[in-house]
């Protein structure tokens, strides 16, 4: 992405966050590229100094009546009338944006969804069939930073079936190796934590279905059409992609190394904080995923001591048990070796 792309897509984002009341400032403003960058792959981090430089643009190429709330500590328009002439990206690139939005925006809320829905539905009918070509879609998988490997022409497939309404038929791999043939409606399409996902029902069955396209192959269409459930769409805005049970009321214990991270992601995670006269924080998670629990918790290297629940508690021992034990064996062995020699 160009030099000039990337201002741009920082000054949309910046306008974006005066108009939603965030009111932004160049040490916040950053930290959201930077996490736009890790979690969204778009390439538009960039130093505080850098975002001062683009409020004086805004200011001074685009007329954008921006004033300093020192309450706030941020940004705001003064005029909320003001009309923002957004600098134009180069096509290929806005496209992208657009259609990477698009596939997402089924589980993106009210009202930017429908905001996003509107503006990506005009592209789409400006486009000729052509624009959906194959380097189109690689650019497109390129772009995303996937973390698995995807067959462009069977994504190409999967998101024509999804555009188009279509009936799919493919063989699945499953994650033991196996492989199944599959009859299914793809009514959403979303990427989630660096994996494009297809979502919808067994073919003439209201059985809910989620594939990892990069494990789907031969792809075709199956000759049948379809209506997008609405009624599905509603629901997986509200529990998300997948539909596993989610853990109530977990409360962690977190070193206090762990406190400027936590306060970072407090606004995004909505867990609850409370000090204690140690130096440790007591998190209270909103209901969650169990498997993303685990993983955080062993991430953070004896950092994080489960209190609740119990079961959860016992699992993550059992689990560090596991991790000593398979380590020691191969210490062991090891040494065995060493001493053979």
């Amino acid at each position: 992405m160009s030099v000039q792309s990337r201002q741009a897509l920082r000054l949309m984002k910046f306008v974006a966050e005066m108009r939603k009341n965030n009111y932004p400032n160049a040490s916040k403003f950053a930290r959201l590229l930077r996490d736009a960058d890790v979690d969204e792959n778009i390439p538009c981090a960039c130093s505080t100094r850098t975002i001062m430089r683009d409020i004086e643009t805004l200011q001074r190429d685009y007329n954008a009546p921006i004033e300093y709330d020192a309450v706030q500590r941020g940004y705001f328009l003064r005029d909320k009338n003001w009309s923002f002439a957004a600098p134009v990206l180069d096509d290929n690139i806005l496209s992208m944006a657009l259609l990477g939005t698009k596939l997402s925006s089924d589980i993106l809320p009210e009202p930017v969804k429908q905001n996003v829905n509107t503006a990506v539905e005009k592209m789409l009918t400006e486009q000729s069939s052509s624009f959906f070509d194959q380097a189109m879609i690689e650019s497109l998988l390129c772009a995303t930073g996937i973390k698995a490997a995807v067959d462009p022409v069977v994504f190409k497939k999967v998101f024509d079936g999804w555009r188009l309404h279509q009936m799919l038929a493919f063989d699945y791999r499953k994650p033991d190796g196996s492989i199944s043939r599959r009859f299914f409606e793809p009514h959403i399409i979303a990427f989630h934590k660096g994996i494009w996902y297809a979502k919808g029902y067994e073919w003439r069955t209201k059985n809910v279905k989620c594939y990892a396209i990069q494990r789907i192959a031969d792809a075709a269409f199956g000759g049948d059409t379809f209506d997008t459930d609405k009624k599905l769409v509603a629901e997986t805005q509200i529990n998300g992609l997948f539909e596993y049970p989610k853990l109530d009321a977990v409360q962690l214990k977190c070193d206090a190394s762990t406190a400027f991270y936590l306060y970072e992601h407090q606004k995004s995670r909505k867990f609850k904080i409370e000090h204690q006269s140690d130096g440790s924080l007591i998190v209270t998670l909103k209901p969650s995923f169990e498997h993303d629990v685990i993983r955080w918790v062993l991430g953070e290297s004896g950092k994080i001591e489960v209190i609740y629940p119990q079961s959860l508690r016992k699992k993550i021992a059992s689990l560090g048990k596991l991790i000593w034990e398979k380590h020691q064996e191969k210490t062991h062995s090891r040494r065995r070796s060493a001493k053979s020699e």
